[in-house]
């Protein structure tokens, strides 16, 4: 670890999160990890327990938060291009697009679990979503047509 700057990395803090499991803390990764907490708490940071885990997940929700923030823009963009549509050309042309381009597994996908039907995968396929939502009952249509023939009528 280097001690000369006042400041651990993620990777730093992990390391030695581990290292003081079989150890002391030394008197500088205490300075250190002080520094820390001072500059992201503040006055707040009396009364803490001076533990690195805190400070890698803060460090981890700022960066979900700025990705967050960043796909929150992303998905207003694209929800515009909807209200657009209204008074523009559509470009209503629904791409032939398989329900293989979802996430393989849904509900660990941080993007579809925050945005639902306006996550990450859902944006990169669909111009807007008007163009989606016309895909989607493309799809239903699709598969109502398909249970109809496998369920024999009298």
């Amino acid at each position: 670890m280097d001690l000369e700057k006042k400041h651990f990395t993620e990777f730093e803090l992990e390391n030695l999160m581990t290292e003081i499991e079989t150890r002391d803390i030394t008197e500088e990764e205490t300075e250190i990890l002080w520094t820390m907490y001072y500059e992201r708490w503040g006055n707040a940071s009396f009364g803490r327990c001076l533990h690195p885990y805190w400070l890698i997940e803060d460090m981890k929700h700022q960066r979900e938060s700025e990705i967050t923030l960043s796909e929150k823009k992303d998905i207003k963009e694209w929800r515009q291009r909807a209200e657009l549509e209204l008074f523009d050309e559509p470009n209503l042309d629904i791409p032939d697009v398989d329900i293989n381009f979802m996430c393989d597994k849904p509900k660990e996908c941080t993007s579809n679990k925050n945005f639902g039907n306006s996550c990450k995968c859902i944006r990169e396929n669909f111009y807007s979503e008007t163009v989606f939502e016309n895909w989607r009952e493309q799809q239903i249509k699709k598969l109502g047509e398909r249970i109809k023939n496998l369920i024999p009528l009298h």
